[in-house]
């Protein structure tokens, strides 16, 4: 199953606002402050909200830090269902996507060192390159706009460096390199590969000895020894059977096949991960230079997605200015959240090892909550199974958008088909453009397909599970309608 991609929560609408350059320096978290109520009516705030998502489905540990100083630090429910055992601050959860950055981080340490250049091209470190594919830098793979697809096989599968290699150079790309982006684990995965061939080491050796070790990160890893073992987290699935944790799951060489390993699969606590986020602000694992070309936007994350995608991480301006930095991980059990307010010395970690729906907002919730003493946060809300697309203008609706996806269209038609299917409120959240650029963005990511179930969280909200036609992947798409005529009000998307 494909890691949960990077996105958005809530909808579609330009919720923060678009990023500039930033300069990475910031403030230090360790002594901004940043104006809201006494932290400690934020943390009963926070507490209270996410005792209310347990009852509803979550499982998982929270840290929440402020200029330096521990908002919020507690875990939430079972990490271990059968075992009745809780999740705590020291659980060690899966991480997905979040993988990236430590992978980007290895590719610029090498670069410190003189053994290898972000601009360099990818025939450079591997052999057999085809033709199509020797325009593309590692710059490109750390962005996403090499060109190549999402993914290329699933997760799970046992897969080594050499035959994964040669699929991902066999696999035709989406677009010539450096003239799109498309989100992709397989970048990250031939990135990782070329960590190994350029240092003689297995990525996670060198992971650890180049960056783990001197930011002081003891349980963050693909592997632990037996006494970390014991503090993992089991993922569940939504229907609340047993996945497991990645340890197990087919292994190649001590860790996940190369489907996985350098896009996704580490494991990790929420303290750990807040500690890398202070250990990059400090400087103390990669350079100055390093860490601004890691937070810089360098390609926009799809045309009008009001986020851009640095080396790793994703970048936003936030309605107050200020930069967010940030990436989400997930592979339809577990999911992984890490939001810096760099400007404004806060930090967001939530780790979950259910995958019950709308766990993927909690953390941008508490997020507003820390800058809106007035903002009350909305708790993910039971779904109902509907046995088909509902009946009169609401399944009409489905049924537009739904053809809309599959079959796309010209600028001109699809902006026409916005203008008929979408509200006042959410069409005018943003320029005709950038709405058109997001449907073509849900038309080439999904395209044919069938709409596999409905299900109603609410008499405005409907959850649409999309399953392409073509290739793996499946897409959750989350509408709200206008109870007056049935138009889309908002929409988010997410990949199971």
């Amino acid at each position: 199953m494909a890691h949960l991609d990077h996105f958005l929560p809530g909808t579609f609408a330009a919720l923060l606002l678009a990023c500039g350059t930033p300069d990475p320096a910031g403030i230090d978290p360790a002594t901004t402050a940043v104006q809201d109520p006494a932290e400690g009516r934020l943390a009963d705030r926070m507490d209270r909200f996410l005792n209310g998502a347990a009852e509803v489905g979550f499982n998982g540990s929270v840290l929440v830090t402020r200029a330096g100083r521990t908002v919020l630090d507690t875990g939430y429910g079972l990490r271990d269902r059968e075992n009745r055992l809780p999740n705590t601050p020291a659980t060690v959860h899966a991480i997905g996507s979040i993988t990236k950055q430590f992978t980007a981080a290895c590719i610029l340490k090498l670069q410190e060192q003189g053994r290898l250049q972000v601009e360099d091209s990818l025939s450079k470190h591997l052999p057999g390159v085809p033709p199509d594919k020797r325009g593309i830098t590692l710059h490109h793979l750390l962005t996403h706009s090499a060109g190549f697809p999402g993914a290329i096989g699933d997760d799970n599968t046992a897969i080594d460096g050499a035959d994964y290699t040669r699929l991902a150079l066999g696999t035709p790309l989406k677009f010539a390199p450096g003239t799109g982006f498309e989100y992709s684990n397989v970048g990250y995965s031939l990135l990782g590969i070329i960590v190994e061939h350029v240092t003689g080491m297995a990525l996670e050796d060198h992971l650890r000895t180049a960056l783990l070790a001197p930011a002081g990160l003891a349980h963050t890893a693909y592997r632990f020894a037996d006494p970390a073992v014991e503090e993992l987290a089991i993922g569940y699935r939504k229907d609340g059977t047993r996945w497991g944790t990645m340890l197990d799951h087919p292994t190649v060489n001590g860790g996940p096949g190369w489907h996985l390993r350098g896009n996704g699969g580490m494991l990790s606590t929420t303290h750990e991960l807040a500690a890398w986020v202070q250990a990059l602000h400090d400087r103390r694992v990669l350079s100055d230079a390093s860490v601004k070309a890691m937070f810089a936007p360098h390609v926009e994350e799809g045309r009008g997605a009001g986020s851009h995608y640095g080396y790793g991480w994703a970048l936003f301006r936030t309605p107050r200015g200020t930069r967010l930095i940030t990436h989400n991980g997930g592979n339809g059990v577990q999911f992984a959240d890490v939001l810096w307010y760099a400007d404004e010395g806060v930090t967001v970690v939530l780790l979950s090892n259910a995958s019950a729906r709308g766990m993927q907002d909690l953390a941008w919730e508490l997020g507003r909550m820390v800058f809106d003493s007035t903002y009350a946060p909305r708790l993910p809300q039971s779904a109902r199974a509907l046995e088909g697309l509902p009946e009169g203008p609401v399944g009409d609706r489905m049924k537009a958008l739904s053809a809309v996806i599959a079959h796309g269209g010209d600028d001109a038609t699809l902006a026409a088909w916005l203008k008929e299917n979408l509200g006042p409120g959410f069409l005018e959240m943003m320029p005709i453009e950038e709405h058109v650029g997001m449907f073509k963005r849900l038309h080439a990511d999904i395209g044919a397909h069938t709409i596999n179930g409905v299900e109603q969280l609410s008499p405005e909200e409907y959850v649409l599970t999309m399953k392409r036609s073509e290739g793996k992947g499946r897409f959750r798409i989350m509408l709200q309608v206008r109870p007056v005529d049935a138009r889309i009000a908002g929409m988010g998307v997410e990949m199971e």
